[in-house]
């Protein structure tokens, strides 16, 4: 029997715009996706898309200006500043209460003029 040679198929090569790559990375950049949710999404190769996070990602760069901290780390340490400068501020409010109480002169700045501070009293804010 005489069988015909079945020529092989050219692989597909896609070309993707520039824009969409940079839109996928910067989704996955910005923690909306992962890499693999974004090959399913957009029906891409993990692969590929690795490529063009290797080429185009800021995320390297992005780590160094941070201090080598992801953006979750960054904001558990701002978190932990905050509570500790929130533990600062009242200890030296106590400790201008006592210098008030003891001296008889109230130390602390008024950045309000003394009209806005009276209804912010009377409203219970300050």
């Amino acid at each position: 029997m005489a069988t015909k040679k079945e020529q092989a198929e050219e692989p597909v090569i896609l070309h993707y715009s520039y824009g969409f790559k940079k839109q996928v990375i910067e989704e996955i950049e910005n923690g909306l996706i992962s890499m693999n949710q974004a090959a399913k999404k957009y029906h891409v190769y993990r692969s590929t898309i690795q490529r063009w996070f290797a080429k185009m990602g800021n995320f390297e760069k992005r780590l160094r200006t941070m201090g080598g901290k992801s953006p979750r780390q960054e904001i558990s340490a701002l978190r932990r500043k905050i509570k500790q400068l929130e533990q600062e501020k009242e200890i030296l409010d106590f400790a201008l209460d006592m210098v008030q109480e003891e001296c008889g002169v109230d130390m602390r700045k008024k950045f309000l003029p003394e009209s806005l501070q009276t209804t912010l009293k009377k409203r219970g804010k300050a």
